[in-house]
């Protein structure tokens, strides 16, 4: 259908179902792990006859992975980029930002918006948020100040 229909796809690592994913998911190393899946979606993908230019990836933030994976998938989301496709991250209001707030019914504005700022130095193309504008101004007044190499405009 994509194919056909010169549609996009985000292919997203997800382990387990909805239903389960959140039980007890488990990695022997998570960066690696989702790279591999990750990098067998793309192929099959581009193998399919999907153009690579209509493909993205994203890692799944909170589907099927515990904070600590959260954690250290937000802080590795760089090492994708080697897969050369687009990347998607959707950290926005997730479980693993009120834990780390201390406060799980915490409002989640101010973490997303520092957690965008990581994905920004790691230059993920393409963060999905809630809060559109709090998040773009706060890449706006990043990048401005020198943003990821110390060189203002190079988002």
């Amino acid at each position: 259908l994509a194919r056909r229909t010169q549609a996009g796809v985000c292919a997203m690592h997800m382990q387990g179902t909805p239903q389960t994913m959140q039980d007890d998911p488990r990695y022997n190393d998570v960066v690696a792990e989702i790279h591999a899946y990750l990098e067998e979606r793309r192929d099959a993908l581009l193998q399919a006859g999907l153009e690579r230019d209509r493909i993205c990836l994203d890692p799944g933030i909170g589907f099927g992975k515990s904070h600590q994976h959260n954690l250290t998938l937000m802080a590795n989301c760089w090492r994708f980029h080697s897969l050369g496709q687009p990347l998607l991250v959707g950290h926005s209001r997730k479980g693993f930002i009120g834990k780390l707030l201390g406060d799980k019914d915490a409002d989640r504005t101010a973490g997303t918006i520092g957690a965008a700022l990581s994905l920004a130095r790691q230059q993920i193309q393409i963060i999905r948020v809630h809060d559109v504008r709090p998040v773009r101004e706060a890449l706006l007044l990043f990048d401005a100040c020198g943003g990821i190499d110390g060189q203002p405009g190079r988002l």
